[in-house]
């Protein structure tokens, strides 16, 4: 019997096995990628905003004050 003959034969479980498996890994991967968007999305906003309040003549201790606003 080849492999292919055998893999036709058990394909359900052939794919059972890889999707057990590699559903996970494919699980984690999305998720970081996911996470390190995010993170990326909210400093470039934060970078944003620090940017706009320089230009509008707004002192540090005003601007961390702004930003740390939304983490009380």
């Amino acid at each position: 019997m080849s492999i292919e003959e055998a893999v036709a034969r058990d394909l359900v479980a052939v794919l059972f096995v890889t999707f057990m498996f590699g559903g996970g890994a494919l699980w984690l991967i999305v998720a970081t990628i996911a996470e390190q968007w995010r993170k990326l999305r909210i400093n470039e906003r934060n970078a944003s905003i620090k940017q706009s309040m320089i230009q509008s003549g707004y002192r540090a201790d005003e601007i961390v004050r702004v930003l740390n606003a939304g983490n009380e």
